[in-house]
């Protein structure tokens, strides 16, 4: 995600330069099902995804989503467990006291007032046998699924549930304004258990609180016909059933699946190295640069770490008012962006969130624990963005304006201020120390380690990385392994100057 909230006056500066030139209760739930799980041996990353089938009814009167999901469970740890753990996201939009919104931006989250938006989940079966289950955590975001017998390493289980989602009148990413209906972490998706356990974090109103496994998707979703789908995945098929028109869609190996529903789209597509590209927009004009620039992003991302494995990207203008959000082949943009003053802007965030498919989407990694891990690759991606579209001397200026000046000028007025950079998102006092820190200062080691090691180097490590890391989720130690195995350099010292990163 990249927050444009804090540095719209510095983006406006790097704009006027580079058009000269020319002519951005609980922290963690440690729930462990045995006592054997306190060792670190009790977690593999196995090869078997984890299968979702959901089919879901919307009610654009109400703005309820009905549904049932089928979710075909793999145990890739190597012990037993007795219960597997979901995130049931709508959950933190229940009461204005657990919002994932920051005290500021209630306004601008809920212009029309705040009113809850929820997940009721209504039974649960493996085939026809009950199971007993139960929700957890800050604000009952946790689904807690008790299995009748030990599942062993290796083993599947099919769980099959039932569910009703009540969206709320938010401009976030679950929620709807005037324009759009954004339909992300709306279903119950399965924990990620590594090797602290299940990872059951709440909805931190900081950063993009998200951490999990890449999966299979097949939605079936039906919706009154005046209604266009921006999705991850790609659309099967469209029927005409009982009044309405259902959408299939399946997304494979892909991290999250989520939506963006509007009845005033227009729709743009154009193709880039067989990849096809979609901009969902309410005006020709910016929709057709949102088009160019998601075309050369993905271009020029392809050639520096690797193929976007995946046959669509889509761009969506939405009622978003923080910025830019990325999903697995799905990107929300904020539409106020999509204006003659705002379209270098837009620019610029389109081209982060493309990033994002490769440093979030196909690379995956703890958004909670480790953001910068993500967040730092991508904002300096699209430092390269700019480099490899527009030369050096662009990236140079923009760099200095958007990532060094903003850094300095918050550094400046902060006493004491906590420079660590590889954190957990609970350790941050506000997005604004967040985005300086995890963004900027991220993107300034990165681009560190680039003049230390000398280009060749540099991205034969990000193409390393991303082969190596590829439908994975890696750590930040993963990473310094990778750019000291590549570069026979001890690194260590680097990440612990920049990062304050220590292997645990």
């Amino acid at each position: 995600m990249l927050k444009i909230k804090y540095s719209k006056k510095w983006l406006t500066l790097m704009v006027v330069a580079l058009c000269l030139m020319l002519s951005a209760v609980g922290a963690r739930l440690q729930i462990i099902e045995t006592v054997t799980s306190v060792f670190n041996d009790i977690y593999t990353k196995g090869e078997t995804v984890n299968k979702y089938t959901i089919t879901a009814d919307f009610d654009a009167v109400e703005k309820i989503i009905a549904a049932s999901e089928t979710v075909v469970y793999t145990n890739n740890t190597r012990m037993p467990i007795n219960a597997v753990y979901f995130h049931l996201y709508p959950n933190a939009f229940k009461t204005e006291d657990y919002t994932p919104f920051e005290k500021t931006e209630m306004n601008s989250a809920y212009p029309n007032g705040f009113e809850p938006g929820y997940i009721q989940i209504h039974n649960m079966k493996n085939g026809k046998e009950a199971l007993n289950y139960m929700t957890m955590g800050l604000g009952d975001s946790i689904l807690k699924v008790h299995l009748n017998k030990e599942l062993d390493p290796g083993d599947q289980i099919e769980i099959n549930m039932d569910f009703q989602v009540k969206m709320p009148p938010s401009c976030g990413r679950f929620g709807y304004g005037d324009n759009t209906i954004n339909i992300a972490n709306w279903y119950p998706i399965v924990s990620v258990f590594d090797h602290q356990g299940w990872n059951l974090e709440p909805y931190y109103a900081i950063g993009d609180p998200f951490y999990s496994d890449i999966g299979d998707y097949r939605v079936m979703l039906s919706l009154p016909g005046e209604y266009i789908v921006a999705s991850t995945g790609d659309v099967i098929k469209k029927e005409n059933i009982d009044g309405k028109v259902r959408w299939t869609i399946e997304g494979k190996k892909v991290r999250d699946f989520a939506l963006i529903i509007s009845d005033k789209f227009k729709i743009m597509n154009d193709e880039i190295d067989g990849i096809k590209i979609y901009s969902y927009h309410f005006e020709d004009l910016y929709g057709e640069q949102a088009l160019q620039t998601a075309k050369d992003s993905i271009h020029i991302f392809n050639e520096l770490f690797g193929e976007y494995p995946y046959k669509q990207f889509s761009v969506a203008a939405s009622d978003f008012f923080i910025g830019g959000m990325e999903y697995p082949n799905l990107v929300y943009i904020d539409y106020s962006l999509y204006q003659e003053e705002n379209k270098e802007i837009m620019e610029y965030v389109i081209a982060h969130e493309a990033a994002h498919q490769w440093w979030y989407g196909i690379v995956g990694n703890d958004e909670v624990d480790e953001p910068w891990l993500d967040e730092a690759l991508t904002e300096y991606s699209t430092m390269l963005y700019y480099e490899k579209k527009y030369g050096e001397a662009v990236r140079e200026e923009i760099y200095k304006n958007m990532i060094e000046r903003y850094y300095n000028a918050y550094r400046s007025t902060e006493k004491n201020m906590n420079e660590k950079v590889c954190r957990s998102l609970k350790d941050f006092k506000n997005s604004r120390e967040y985005q300086v820190l995890v963004y900027y200062k991220g993107a300034m080691f990165v681009h560190e380690l680039r003049k230390k090691l000398g280009d060749d180097q540099f991205f034969q490590i990000m193409k390393v990385y991303f082969d190596k890391y590829k439908y994975k989720n890696s750590t930040t130690e993963n990473f310094l392994e990778v750019c000291e195995k590549v570069s026979n350099c001890d690194l260590r010292d680097i990440f612990k100057e920049w990062l304050f990163y220590e292997k645990e």
